[in-house]
């Protein structure tokens, strides 16, 4: 209808709009379609009390330290991701249609990859870090101090914010069989900067860390095997979430919309997303099953609160009250 902006491939962000299938082909909503909006909401109910956890333990319950900081960072992006689902499942629900406006149409595209890139940059900083505990020592014991992280975090939202510039940029209306070389260099720059450049620079630290383990230079000097499992086990679970995505991409530039097999990037172009999606609220579960001070400080929590919860209010507020009284009197 006149009153819907057509969230399908007729804008010059082709690679994360839906295709035109033939009529014929395509229900007013596909079994697949159906399928995707269950899975977010999964995701949804997972990730965001899942990612909000995250948050609450390596903000309020853990030792404030730089490893903390990097991972409370991240949980804020993924929980941001989980929250912007809802958005997502608009154009599932009116058959591919956005029935918000152009602007919010792009404002949610772009947010989708701000997500993107703030995800990947943390995940680089988390690298570097590591390859500096084992390669400048005395350096990071002298600099490395969770106020300096706090700036490293915001400077990641400020370059993630300027990575997902183009698509503000780029993205608007085009006709069908238009050029779609802007298509081309905004979709290559979002593989070279959003993925491919600094998954190189995460795999050649990791391999530095391992190189040094391995030779034992860097005995007593790095963090606990925890701790690398976890960022080992983040980073890969970020490589097989985004990389069908990003190959998808490339494929809804170069098959035509005509083509037979148009209806089957359909298919994989809504599964690629929903892996994506799913990274989202698979980091917690990593957190809890490898990070063992992560668990340590979950449990003392979860603790807290249910003998928080089962406490009489009465008893509260007395053990309130003397806590009031003897500070009063050390202050004496």
């Amino acid at each position: 209808t006149d009153d819907y902006w057509d969230f399908n491939s007729t804008d010059l962000d082709y690679n994360y709009t839906l295709p035109d299938i033939p009529d014929t082909l395509r229900p007013e909503i596909q079994p697949i379609q159906i399928a995707a909006l269950l899975f977010y909401c999964l995701v949804f109910l997972l990730g965001v009390p899942g990612n909000a956890v995250v948050v609450w333990v390596t903000g309020f319950c853990m030792p404030r330290s730089v490893t903390s900081l990097w991972f409370l960072n991240l949980a804020l992006v993924d929980l941001l991701c989980c929250l912007s689902l809802p958005l997502l499942m608009v154009p599932l629900a009116h058959d591919d249609h956005w029935p918000l406006g152009p602007l919010a149409c792009t404002l949610v595209k772009s947010l989708f990859y701000m997500v993107m890139y703030c995800s990947i940059l943390q995940l680089v900083v988390i690298s570097v870090d590591r390859w500096m505990l084992v390669s400048r020592p005395v350096w990071c014991q002298n600099n490395r101090r969770p106020r300096k992280a706090v700036w490293v975090c915001v400077a990641v939202w400020c370059l993630a914010l300027v990575g997902s510039a183009p698509q503000f940029v780029y993205t608007r209306q085009i006709n069908a069989g238009q050029d779609k070389r802007d298509a081309w260099l905004v979709t290559s720059y979002r593989f070279a900067v959003g993925f491919f450049l600094p998954f190189a620079v995460i795999v050649a630290c990791h391999l530095v860390v391992y190189s040094r383990a391995e030779s034992g230079l860097s005995r007593g000097r790095t963090r606990s095997k925890r701790t690398l499992r976890v960022v080992v086990g983040v980073v890969l679970s970020f490589f097989l979430c985004w990389l069908p995505l990003h190959i998808v991409d490339f494929l809804l530039l170069t098959v035509p919309r005509s083509s037979a097999h148009s209806p089957r990037l359909y298919l994989a172009h809504v599964l690629a997303l929903c892996l994506a999606y799913f990274n989202s609220c698979l980091n917690p579960l990593l957190y809890v099953c490898l990070g063992r001070g992560f668990k340590q400080s979950m449990n003392r929590s979860v603790r807290g609160l249910l003998q928080f919860i089962s406490e009489d209010p009465a008893t509260r507020t007395s053990v309130a009250t003397n806590d009031t009284k003897s500070s009063s009197t050390q202050k004496e």
